[in-house]
């Protein structure tokens, strides 16, 4: 059975992670019939309650739309699959890899969506209470990590320009294929010795079951750069035939660590650039930056010619059987 973790399960640690796969991952889904009964009642129950709820009516009383069911291979819909289709939902960030150029537009567009979507929402504050739709949502959580008292999440906020991108890898031997998939879902703040951003990293390796999260912070992000950096610069004084050769597309070197990755590299770049000083936590900003942040991941599996430097960043390792499983 093809079943993957709901959200709020990839939010948790690995064992949970693990645990909920061994457990309730195994059962089977709801049909969608009586999801559907049900969900109209709870819109009923929400539209004619009087609780002050922290998020939109709208956001309450949606509907789990079929193409998003996560019991079936290959129905979950914003998938770009690098090489060969595209499914629904193109928002900014689709196109992986271009130039600078490009990239520049993209994050201007971005931008300017967000600072728009902010004035809107200001506009649209009556009395104190918010009026209309959000495009994106920043929610106050204010509660402990589970098995963590020394760690709370403040706040929460989900990535409005997010897209799951995936590729596939020849196995080494003619030994099948690896389909890898990478998104940033979310990130929150929280406060521990000082208060700072993460961000949840989704990553499958395989089938929908083999989904796991993991929350980064961007020290994290900023390690991972400097590998990408650093093959680079290595790849910079072998002679130029042996590096225009590395870039081709269906070049494959087993010395993984000195691939040129031009177009992650521009994605860090401009990155930086936007970058804020001081631990800037404010929700348009994070807004942006896991934007930013999940491009570069997707710039970084889009040009690799194995998966080995995004499974060491998530933390996954590759049993015998070879499936993913959890460092």
């Amino acid at each position: 059975m093809a079943v993957t973790a709901p959200q709020y399960i990839l939010e948790e640690s690995f064992y949970n992670q693990k645990l909920w796969k061994q457990t309730a991952g195994r059962r089977p889904p709801q049909p969608v019939e009586e999801r559907a009964y049900f969900e109209n009642i709870w819109a009923q129950n929400f539209k004619c309650s009087e609780v002050e709820y922290d998020m939109p009516s709208e956001v309450l009383t949606a509907t789990s739309p079929v193409s998003l069911n996560p019991f079936a291979e290959g129905g979950a819909g914003g998938t770009f699959d690098i090489g060969n289709h595209f499914t629904p939902n193109p928002r900014v960030g689709d196109v992986v890899g271009g130039g600078a150029d490009v990239k520049a537009a993209e994050i201007e567009a971005a931008e300017a969506t967000l600072m728009h979507t902010q004035f809107s929402n200001q506009a649209r504050t009556i009395d104190g209470k918010s009026r209309g739709p959000h495009k994106y949502h920043q929610q106050t959580v204010n509660k402990p990590v589970r098995g963590s008292e020394a760690v709370t999440v403040l706040v929460k906020g989900d990535n409005v320009f997010g897209t799951t991108v995936s590729k596939s890898f020849n196995r080494p031997g003619d030994m099948g294929v690896d389909t890898i998939s990478i998104s940033i879902s979310s990130y929150r703040v929280v406060q521990s010795k000082k208060r700072h951003a993460q961000f949840l990293v989704v990553y499958r390796d395989g089938s929908l079951r083999e989904t796991v999260g993991v929350w980064k912070r961007f020290s994290d992000f900023e390690q991972l750069s400097n590998k990408v950096t650093h093959g680079h610069q290595s790849c910079n004084t072998q002679n130029c035939a042996s590096a225009l050769q590395a870039m081709h597309p269906l070049h494959i070197s087993d010395d993984v660590d000195v691939e040129p990755l031009p177009n992650a590299i521009t994605s860090w770049k401009l990155l930086r650039k936007r970058q804020r000083w001081f631990r800037c936590l404010d929700a348009g900003y994070l807004s942006l930056k896991v934007f930013l942040l999940e491009r570069f991941l997707h710039d970084i599996l889009f040009e690799s010619t194995t998966p080995k430097l995004l499974r060491e960043f998530v933390g996954v390792s590759i049993s015998g059987s070879s499936r993913a499983s959890l460092m």
